[in-house]
């Protein structure tokens, strides 16, 4: 058996970038299998395609709307009640002040879900299985907000830091499966069980963030949940969805280094590197239906209007929607960009408070704007929101 590795390279919005994956293939007289000549076969026909918006059409279609039947709801541009939300969107990705390509909202989820919306498509009747929403996002992103937002009763049982995933890495054991996965689950359906509780019918799982698990922790950096695996039990376990919340990256980063989760700047910003373009990364696997974007100072700024197309992407019943209309009805307040203290970091040693902190915002924003091409639905800038 002969095992080939190859890496696709192409430019940051190219399908090639985000098929950057190891491929072990299994040669029979000289010939790769068929798998491998479909991969093959796809690549050659997209570079054949001249026009760089074409190739992106096709690799939206083809992509991430990957293992799709389901019917697409061709109303969902001119739904007047979701035109808020997807202005909103818009608004927010088309930040020059972020983005140095324009047309880097292509890459993202958003032009499907424009014309497309959110159709469920994916419940078996016969067996319907527990809707399984996770909050997929950075530390500091917004976790809170949102737990409070679809807090109990719109969900019949929230899971905060539940502790059920067998993670990419934790404690130095590498566990890799989803049936181990499952076995997890398994586990904290058991413990509602042996509690006297009855069975979830839906599910938020509310705060595991990105990373997780103690702070300063050494290779904390691995520990999160494992979307590949997770995607794995859609159909089985659970009917599962994800809310994808996003904010501001340079203010992410500065709220996990104001709460001393790292104990130096530079972990911090590789920890940022690497988690998101692991989950762009992995997002890619899921398709654009089951997910929505969820942008921190947008719902801040104009709550009502996600009350639409989030009922819709969460197939809310009347009590639920009554519900989350009220939790959302009043805007929030977004979040200041005020100077923090900063000392205990060897960088604002012997420099002013306020000094250091700009300089400190200052390195993060050349740091993760000049890397946003590799994550670009986490890359856009929700203070340059215009309504």
């Amino acid at each position: 058996m002969i095992i080939i590795y190859f890496l696709i390279f192409s430019s940051a919005l190219s399908i090639d970038t985000h098929l950057r994956k190891n491929h072990s293939v299994n040669m029979k007289n000289g010939v790769p299998i068929d798998n491998y000549n479909a991969k093959l076969n796809f690549r050659l026909e997209l570079r054949n395609i001249a026009d760089s918006n074409e190739r992106k059409k096709q690799w939206q279609r083809k992509l991430i709307h990957t293992n799709t039947s389901i019917d697409c709801d061709s109303n969902a541009s001119s739904n007047p009640l979701w035109r808020r939300y997807f202005n909103g969107i818009q608004s927010i990705y088309n930040s020059e002040k972020t983005f140095r390509n324009p047309n880097m909202i292509d890459g993202t989820c958003v032009p499907l879900h424009k014309s497309c919306g959110w159709p469920s498509g994916t419940q078996n009747t016969a067996q319907k299985l527990p809707l399984y929403v996770l909050s997929v996002g950075l530390e500091g992103s917004g976790h809170h907000l949102w737990t409070e937002i679809l807090d109990q009763p719109i969900f019949d049982c929230v899971w905060i830091n539940g502790r059920h995933y067998n993670r990419d890495i934790g404690d130095g054991v590498p566990r890799t499966t989803p049936q181990e996965l499952l076995n997890g689950f398994k586990e904290q359906f058991q413990l509602r069980k042996s509690g006297g509780k009855a069975p979830c019918k839906s599910i938020y799982d509310a705060e595991d963030s990105f990373p997780t698990g103690a702070i300063r922790k050494t290779g904390r950096v691995f520990l999160r949940p494992d979307l590949i695996n997770l995607q794995a039990l859609d159909g089985v376990l659970f009917h599962i969805k994800y809310l994808v919340i996003i904010r501001n990256t340079t203010d992410t980063a500065m709220s996990a280094l104001r709460r001393n989760f790292f104990s130096n700047i530079e972990m911090e910003l590789r920890s940022v590197e690497h988690t998101l373009t692991y989950l762009e990364s992995a997002l890619r696997g899921i398709p654009c239906h089951k997910i929505f974007l969820a942008h921190y100072e947008h719902v801040l700024a104009d709550p009502k209007s996600f009350f639409e197309p989030l009922s819709t992407f969460l197939e809310l019943d009347s009590t639920a929607k009554e519900l989350l209309k009220k939790r959302l009805s009043k805007n929030g307040k977004l979040p200041s960009r005020k100077a923090h203290k900063l000392n205990k970091y060897k960088d604002c040693q012997g420099v002013e408070d306020n000094t250091c902190f700009y300089r400190i915002q200052k390195l993060l924003d050349e740091f993760l704007i000049a890397r946003n091409f590799m994550w670009p639905t986490f890359a856009a800038n929700g203070f340059d929101l215009i309504l």
